[in-house]
């Protein structure tokens, strides 16, 4: 009897790793934000110190199936403005003074059932956190976009919810967004459609143990840069 669950349990691991196996893993499409020039350069970002990219999804369990695409990127205060206005959307960038903004979109579904019901990022809750703001969305007014019905800090993760809404074939996510007073590490993106996600989930931006610098830091820094060039020159 034990045996035979045994078996029963390597069988069905074994067909969802199969499945999943099948799918494989997409190559990412990049679009515009995960491209964009607006994005956040503190020379530690993937792309020559930027802060922007893309990554694929893939999965399958006991019938349900995810391939999709999602792009990324982080924004200073006031850089994610012109990245909208240079998308034509119509909406306002959500941070503060002191602030970046980190948005992610489901920019393509090549696969999707039931449908993708969730997108949560990592976080880690080692990290100072400061006053993050709840995950939210801006909506780009695409005709196939769909919002988010529901969400939340989880403390380790941040969640985006489809209930009702789940992305099918062919469709995309508004741009869902949370701020924070930190600047990014890595973290795991994780996609949900039904029961299907990821075997390894991909690293994306999220929060991590470095403030954004006050304004007065950087002009003290630079100041303090001129100063030590001037003297270097003076007692050659």
């Amino acid at each position: 009897m034990v045996i035979s669950r045994i078996c029963h349990v390597q069988l069905a691991l074994f067909l969802i790793l199969g499945s999943a196996a099948t799918l494989g893993p997409s190559h990412a499409i990049a679009g515009p934000l995960a491209t964009t020039n607006f994005a956040l350069n503190d020379g530690f970002g993937p792309d020559a110190g930027r802060w922007h990219g893309a990554v694929s999804i893939a999965g399958a369990a006991f019938g349900d199936t995810v391939v999709a695409d999602v792009d990324w990127a982080v924004f200073e205060h006031g850089d994610f403005q012109l990245y909208l206005n240079s998308q034509g959307i119509a909406q306002v960038d959500p941070s503060a003074a002191g602030e970046v903004v980190y948005v992610y979109q489901i920019s393509s579904v090549t696969s999707a059932s039931p449908g993708i019901d969730t997108l949560t990022v990592g976080v880690d809750s080692g990290d100072g956190r400061g006053a993050v703001s709840a995950p939210s969305f801006v909506p780009t007014g695409l005709p196939l976009s769909k919002s988010p019905t529901g969400g939340g800090d989880n403390t380790t993760s941040m969640a985006w919810f489809f209930d009702g809404s789940e992305l099918l074939v062919n469709d995309v996510s508004d741009l869902l967004v949370f701020t924070s007073p930190f600047l990014p590490e890595f973290d795991f993106l994780q996609v949900n459609s039904g029961l299907a996600g990821p075997a390894v989930s991909p690293l994306v931006a999220s929060i991590g143990d470095r403030l954004v610098p006050e304004p007065s830091s950087l002009v003290l820094g630079l100041l303090a840069s001129v100063g030590l060039f001037s003297r270097s020159r003076k007692y050659r």
